[in-house]
């Protein structure tokens, strides 16, 4: 399990400590990403892929979907914000993510919690004010 109770002040520093986590993070699990907009999801993600050895661009799946990485490991990176319909997920083989060996990596899980397999980890990211956020596993 993770442990993480962290704040960060910048996106530098919030990419930086999820380099530093990058081995917490193993291939076959699940990992929900929870905060507003704007609160530092997906700095961390592309920090944690630099981690992983992935040395490409990474972008946020909003409008995707889904983004696939071959890093270290292969990482999938979900983004649920624009797509509420569990069914149109499990259209998409989801469950296939999820049965892998791969990392995968949810923001916005709580659209689809009922679909989450139990073993899911959560990282949640609290805005504290404009520069400062806490990231917390929950």
């Amino acid at each position: 399990m993770l442990s993480i109770n962290k704040i960060t002040t910048s996106p530098e520093e919030t990419a930086s400590l999820a380099r530093s986590l990058s081995a917490s993070f193993i291939p076959g699990e699940v990992y929900g990403f929870i905060g507003d907009l704007a609160s530092g999801k997906t700095t961390f993600i592309k920090g944690l892929l630099s981690g992983l050895d992935f040395d490409g661009i990474a972008n946020s799946p909003t409008f995707t979907l889904i983004n696939e990485y071959n890093a270290k490991y292969r990482v999938i990176h979900i983004d649920c914000y624009r797509e509420s319909d569990i069914n149109r997920w499990i259209q998409l083989g989801i469950y296939e993510y999820f049965s892998s060996n791969n990392i995968v990596l949810i923001e916005w899980p709580e659209i689809i919690q009922p679909i989450l397999p139990d073993r899911t980890q959560y990282i949640k990211f609290s805005n504290i004010d404009k520069n400062k956020r806490r990231i917390e596993a929950i």
